[in-house]
C-alpha cells in the first residue's frame, strides 16, 4: 500500500484517524475496510493490491487504537456508535455517498454498527470469518458467554479474552512480540484449540514464550512490520475494544436501536474460514440466515484470516460476486 496514498483526519469528536485513500474510476464503487485485532489497515494490502488496479475506490483506516490513528485509554472512547460515526465522519470527509462495507474480526461488530445506524451508506456489505453482529441490549457476561460457547462448540471460545483483560496483558505481549504474533497469526489454526480456547493457556503460551512458527502466508518483511509494531507500540489501547464490551459501555446505545434495523437489505457476501475456532462458520451462517438477505458464501480452508492466507481465491471469488451485482 503506498505511503504517499494515507491520510489524515480529524472526525467530530476530536480523534485523528489515518486512513488510506484512492479514489474510484468513474462509475466504480469504494470498498471501505474494516480491519480487527490486531490489525491496522495494512492487513488489506493483498485486496488492496488487486481491487485498486480494477477502478475500484479504496478507503482503509486504522481504526481507533491501531496504526497511526489516536489511541485514547478510556475504554468509554471505544463505544460502537462513537466509532461509527467516526468512520461516517471519513466518508463524509472523501465526499462518498455509499460504499460497501467490507469487514473482519473486531470490524465486523463495528461494520454491523454502521449498518444499523447508516443503512442509506452501504449499498453491500462483505463479511470475512465474523458474519453481522446485531446489538444486544441484555448485559454481556464473559463467564456465560464462555459456558454458552462451550456448549455450543466443546470449548470455550472466548478463554483468551480473560488474558487480554489482564492489566499487565500488553506488556506481556510486547515482552514476548515473537509468541504473540505467532499464535495471533498461526500457521496452523489448531494452534487456537491449544492456546486461545481453553482457560489459561493463552497467558501460559505468551509467558512461557511458546513459538508456534513463521506464518507460512507473511513474508519476513510482513511478519517483521508485524511483531515490531506489537513489540516497540504496545496494544494498551486496541485492547479497549475487549475491555469496552466486558464493560457494557454498548448497553444503553443497543437499547435505543428499534428491532427492525437488525435486518439488513442489500447483499452481503460471507468468507467463512473452515478452520477458525473461534469464528466458527456455523455460527456466521446463523447469523446471516437470521439477519442477511440476498446472502452468497464461499467458504475457504483457513483459518482467522482467509483474506491473507487464501487471497487469491478470496480475491478472484470476491471479484466474481461484486461483479454479478454490476459493481
Amino acid at each position: 500500500m503506498q505511503s504517499s496514498l494515507y491520510k489524515d483526519a480529524v472526525v467530530q469528536r476530536g480523534h485523528t484517524y489515518r486512513y488510506y485513500w484512492s479514489p474510484p474510476a468513474p462509475g466504480k464503487p469504494t470498498l471501505l475496510f474494516v480491519h480487527g485485532f490486531p490489525s491496522t489497515a495494512a492487513d488489506w494490502r493483498k485486496q488492496v493490491a488487486f481491487f485498486q488496479p480494477l477502478g475500484y475506490g479504496i478507503l482503509a483506516p486504522d481504526l481507533l487504537g491501531a496504526g497511526g490513528t489516536a489511541k485514547p485509554m478510556d475504554a468509554r472512547e471505544f463505544r460502537m456508535n462513537a466509532m461509527a460515526r467516526d468512520v461516517v465522519d471519513l466518508l463524509d470527509a472523501e465526499n462518498l455517498d455509499k460504499v460497501i462495507g467490507l469487514s473482519h474480526d473486531w470490524g465486523s461488530p463495528l461494520l454491523s454498527r454502521l449498518a444499523v445506524l447508516f443503512p442509506e451508506r452501504f449499498i453491500a456489505y462483505v463479511w470475512f470469518a465474523v458474519a453481522f453482529l446485531p446489538p444486544v441490549a441484555a448485559p454481556f457476561s464473559l463467564e456465560a458467554t464462555m459456558a454458552r460457547f462451550k456448549g455450543l462448540l466443546g470449548y470455550e471460545t472466548y478463554a483468551y479474552w480473560q488474558f487480554f483483560l489482564r492489566e499487565d496483558a500488553s506488556r506481556v505481549i510486547q515482552e514476548h512480540a515473537d509468541s504473540f504474533t505467532q499464535l495471533l497469526y498461526a500457521n496452523k489454526p489448531d494452534a487456537w484449540l491449544k492456546h486461545m480456547v481453553r482457560p489459561g493457556k493463552t497467558a501460559e503460551c505468551l509467558e512461557c514464550d511458546v513459538r508456534h512458527g513463521h506464518p507460512s502466508y507473511l513474508t519476513d518483511e510482513e511478519y517483521a512490520a508485524v511483531r515490531d509494531r506489537v513489540k516497540n507500540e504496545g496494544l494498551d489501547s486496541a485492547l479497549n475494544w475487549y475491555r469496552a464490551q466486558v464493560a457494557n459501555v454498548n448497553l444503553e446505545d443497543n437499547a435505543q436501536i428499534p428491532q427492525e434495523r437488525l435486518k439488513l437489505q442489500v447483499p452481503s457476501f460471507v468468507v467463512l474460514a473452515a478452520g477458525d475456532h473461534v469464528c466458527v462458520p456455523k455460527v456466521a451462517r446463523a447469523a446471516m440466515e437470521k439477519h442477511g438477505s440476498d446472502v452468497e458464501y464461499f467458504e475457504v480452508q483457513s483459518g482467522h484470516w482467509p483474506h491473507l492466507e487464501h487471497p487469491e481465491s478470496v480475491n478472484v471469488a470476491l471479484r466474481g460476486w461484486l461483479e454479478s451485482k454490476g459493481w
